[in-house]
């Protein structure tokens, strides 16, 4: 939380011979809260307003959004490497999403990919979406790395020197540098190994309160303001590599940071606003002298590696990761509060490890619960087969009373309205097998005419289960 520090309370007669001494203090204090202003001053946001103009902060100069809530809010950011396996996780992401997401409360689904990889993904996107995720593959963009950050487009050293830039790091930059892209004031970013887990739409990813001339994001009525709402953990509970980073984050933007019981904003899912990444951009350009605030956070990246491998032998300290940057400025700046509050609302579960998987009964512990989070995860780097995960998974939308919300998976439901030609095709392609019966949960009795006809396809197993 950014605020002053105060004196404790003390006796006139206390204060007697302490005046002198606090004489100087304040003198002290004055100037350097001077000082500070002045230079934070020098870092405004890219929508800054004309002189004169109120503004909500002296230390961050801004413009107020005025958004349409309905779908002006939020854009949903995923960095993707396109290869079979973060496909198929995609997939999966997607098969939740159209189950529990209401995407027409987003601006745009934006996926990136490294320049060669952006056909692969774009063919992907129009074969699959399209077919499957109607109303996705509209709201969906697909964009080059280098559309974000120039460095990482075809040809540059970051490009092609991929044992000193590797990928991973380059999609921490990618997370930060498309927010020069993103047309909304906060984007929701995801890695391809998220999938969604409660029915919600983009407004309840915010809080609300009354718009006054200090808040950052209102509606355009000017009536309602909009805070993210962000997972946030105590400092001194993290690990002692989640500490190393954080440390080195800091030291990349020659800031200071407490290791302890205040808390900070962990990994992805996150969300982030737009003017507070651009300014911290802003920062690292004026503080640093360099034209490209991309480029001195890959140069750092290298510097810092060699300087690992001189000194230590090895290089294992990461020199930023882009929430610790984020953060770090944010409060630095005293602007976290304008745009965030402290939630627990994206992500309540995790699955880090093969045994975690195996012992993991999805439809009880997170489809639905009483968790708060929208999003789980099964890490990416223990590399399960993403198939496998959708058969555990998907088991949660085709059992008697597992249909999240009451409501029959979108997919399954695409089936029943198909001509009865076709609806073979659409269950199959959707998932399902000819060999496994599929459950439909809580079919409209207008449906069960058309649901008969696609019980009657020969082979094909279907059981009609909460008719209504």
């Amino acid at each position: 939380m950014c605020q002053h520090h105060q004196l404790d309370p003390v006796t006139t007669s206390m204060l007697t011979p302490l005046r002198q001494f606090l004489r100087i203090a304040l003198v002290f204090v004055t100037w350097q809260s001077l000082f500070l202003h002045s230079e934070a001053a020098r870092y405004p946001d890219t929508h800054a307003l004309p002189a004169g103009s109120k503004v909500s902060d002296p230390l961050f100069v801004h413009r107020q959004w005025k958004v349409n809530p309905k779908n002006g809010l939020l854009t949903v950011l995923v960095p993707v490497f396109p290869t079979d396996f973060e496909l198929g996780n995609l997939r999966n992401q997607l098969r939740t999403a159209a189950q529990y997401f209401d995407i027409n409360t987003v601006k745009e689904y934006i996926l990136t990919a490294p320049w060669e990889k952006v056909s692969t993904l774009q063919s992907f996107v129009d074969k699959e979406w399209a077919v499957e995720f109607p109303k996705y593959h509209t709201a969906a963009r697909v964009v080059s790395d280098g559309q974000c950050a120039p460095q990482l487009n075809k040809g540059t050293i970051y490009d092609t020197d991929r044992l000193k830039y590797p990928g991973w790091v380059k999609q921490q930059l990618v997370k930060l540098s498309c927010a020069n892209i993103v047309t909304t004031p906060f984007y929701l970013v995801l890695d391809t190994d998220v999938f969604f887990v409660k029915h919600f739409g983009a407004q309840d990813l915010f809080k609300t309160s009354q718009c006054s001339h200090l808040s950052a994001v209102c509606d355009k009525s000017g009536k309602i303001s909009y805070q993210a709402k962000n997972d946030i953990y105590p400092i001194y509970n993290r690990t002692e590599d989640q500490l190393v980073w954080m440390e080195a984050s800091a030291l990349t933007l020659k800031m200071a940071v407490p290791l302890d019981w205040r808390e900070a904003i962990g990994v992805t899912p996150q969300i982030l606003a737009k003017d507070v990444t651009l300014s911290l951009g802003r920062f690292i350009k004026d503080r640093y002298n360099t034209d490209s605030w991309t480029q001195y956070l890959l140069d750092e990246l290298f510097y810092r590696y060699k300087k690992d491998y001189r000194e230590l032998g090895e290089a294992w300290r990461p020199p930023w990761t882009e929430y610790d940057l984020y953060w770090i400025f944010a409060t630095y700046a005293c602007i976290w509060e304008k745009y965030h509050v402290a939630a627990t609302v994206l992500q309540d579960q995790a699955i880090w490890s093969e045994e975690d998987f195996n012992v993991w009964q999805p439809c009880r512990d997170t489809f639905d619960t009483q968790l708060d989070g929208y999003f789980n995860l099964v890490q990416s780097r223990i590399e399960l087969d993403p198939a496998m995960i959708w058969d555990k998974i998907s088991a949660c939308f085709q059992v008697a009373g597992g249909c999240p919300g009451g409501k029959p998976s979108s997919w399954l439901a695409h089936a029943v309205a198909a001509p009865p030609g076709q609806a073979q095709d659409k269950v199959l392609s959707a998932g399902a097998s000819a060999s496994a019966p599929v459950s439909l949960c809580k079919v409209p009795k207008n449906s069960i005419n058309i649901f008969k006809q696609v019980h009657a396809i020969s082979g094909l197993g279907l059981s009609l289960m909460g008719v209504e």
